[in-house]
């Protein structure tokens, strides 16, 4: 059982021997954000930790109190993970984690600057040149983070950092999700995810995120970065989640001078109420786009202490990224003149008792790292070459990462199974339909239809127990093809 009142830190406190506290902030409903000093590499960094401390727990029972604990451990355990998988400027990277006065932290960039809600404070209404530069880098991080799949689910100004040289910094993944079959949900005691004023539709009735579900809550950031005011506010008659069920959002162009038609119909079709009628964050990143400017262009007047268009004007090589995750003590190590069949096969049996347990991780990604260098050094026919991308494919797929999965799917699909017999046939309908499921995550409803009724042509031409194999997993996609586009209740 944890002290919920012996984590208050300290100034000087120093972090598994490396991060010393500077200090504090931040602090949220359930995590606080401490600036330290990395003594390893002399960076301040962000130390963020989960807070047992908080008002809401203090009104549970021990017994509820302890089974919030372990979902947030969960939550934060997610979040510490899929900051390790994302790479991109506009998302701070991890640097380490672990465990300190037996609560979890997790070490990150730090990110000097303001959070967007206050940086609209300061300046007041935006130019336009300067709002689409915000807007696209965060629709830039947006897209690096949805391409796993993962759904940010709190998109806000105060999630939104505006750093000293003017980068847009998308923070605060802990209540991301990633998408996909066999990902365990982590919900908060008696709580609806998202902040108000920025929830989609689907969350407020609670309904499965997708990635749509971002591209309307940004929606509702964009409103506001171009217009100074949010789509909706609560007056006397309705408040603001009825408007957002119910509402639709007047033009920009009725609240500020100067909007480009396709900026107006872009954030209009982000805050549709059904997902579907939403755009893609690649189709908001390539209308912004065309809004920002230009290497050479002259900065914007009056000037800004933080400039957001300084990326765009004057744009820098980006730093490689430090401390890439240490491999794994079995598996050979990247230097290694060639690989060892048999450290590999060892790699792929822990990665097995990973996927048979339910907890993909570290063989997993180990596999991932060695799969194109297998193929390469061992040729496309031998069986552990193909042992080891199935393994891979399985495994970010159980792990909620539908991107990567799929690529590996359909690679095998083409790539790794040869020949045109019965047997061939069906692991092919197989591959192809787990590739479907996983693309359905990204709303690719018509391919998965598609790849469905393939599948089923193909278990008619087959024996009888390969037909069974392909026809339990088109069962389990078309279900889910069934469920996506029954859509959200009514």
């Amino acid at each position: 059982m944890v002290d919920s009142g012996s984590q208050e830190f300290r100034a000087g406190e120093v972090v598994e021997g490396r991060y010393e506290l500077a200090e504090s902030i931040g602090k949220g409903g359930m995590a606080q954000v401490w600036r330290a000093a990395d003594r390893e590499t002399g960076l301040d960094v962000a130390v963020k930790f989960l807070r047992p401390d908080s008002e809401d727990l203090r009104q549970l029972d021990t017994l509820a109190r302890q089974e919030e604990l372990d979902v947030l451990r969960a939550r934060f355990r997610r979040e510490t993970m899929l900051l390790g998988r994302l790479d991109h400027p506009g998302i701070p990277e991890l640097y380490g984690h672990g465990s300190h006065r037996g609560m979890p932290y997790m070490a990150m960039r730090h990110v000097p600057g303001v959070n967007l809600h206050k940086f609209l404070g300061e300046h007041g209404p935006l130019t336009l040149t300067v709002a689409a530069a915000v807007a696209a880098q965060v629709a830039d991080a947006l897209a690096c983070a949805h391409t796993l799949p993962v759904v940010h689910r709190d998109l806000k100004p105060q999630n939104i950092m505006i750093s000293d040289d003017g980068v847009a910094v998308l923070i605060d993944f802990g209540i991301a999700k990633p998408l996909g079959m066999g990902v365990t949900q982590y919900t908060r005691h008696g709580s609806t995810l998202g902040s108000r004023g920025y929830q989609a539709p689907e969350q407020i009735l609670e309904k499965e995120p997708t990635t749509r579900t971002d591209v309307y809550c940004f929606g509702c950031v964009c409103y506001e970065l171009f217009v100074g005011r949010p789509p909706f506010v609560a007056d006397g008659t309705k408040g603001m989640v009825e408007q957002h069920l119910h509402d639709d959002p007047l033009p920009l162009a009725v609240h500020a001078a100067g909007i480009p038609g396709s900026l107006d119909d872009l954030v209009l079709r982000m805050l549709a109420k059904a997902p579907e009628r939403r755009p893609t964050v690649e189709e908001v990143r390539e209308v912004l786009a065309a809004l920002t400017p230009r290497p050479g262009d002259p900065e914007p007047r009056p000037r800004l202490k933080r400039d957001p268009t300084a990326p765009f004007r004057l744009p820098r090589e980006r730093p490689i990224r430090r401390q890439p995750p240490a491999p794994s003590p079995s598996a050979p190590a990247a230097h290694d003149e060639w690989l060892d069949a048999r450290a590999v096969e060892k790699l792929c049996d822990e990665a097995q008792r990973e996927i048979h347990d339910g907890d993909p991780d570290h063989a997993v990604r180990r596999l991932e790292g060695l799969a194109e260098r297998a193929r390469d050094e061992w040729g496309s026919r031998r069986p552990l070459v193909r042992r080891v991308w199935e393994l891979t494919a399985e495994g970010l797929r159980l792990a909620g990462e539908c991107g990567p999965a799929a690529r590996f799917y359909e690679s095998i699909a083409s790539e790794l199974v040869h020949g045109d017999g019965p047997e061939e046939r069906a692991c092919r309908a197989v591959l192809r339909l787990r590739a479907a499921e996983c693309r359905l995550a990204f709303g690719e409803i018509e391919e998965a239809i598609a790849a469905v009724e393939a599948a089923g042509h193909v278990a008619a031409g087959l024996p009888a127990s390969l037909a069974a194999r392909v026809e339990e997993v088109r069962r389990e996609v078309d279900l889910d093809v069934t469920e996506r586009l029954a859509g959200p209740e009514s």
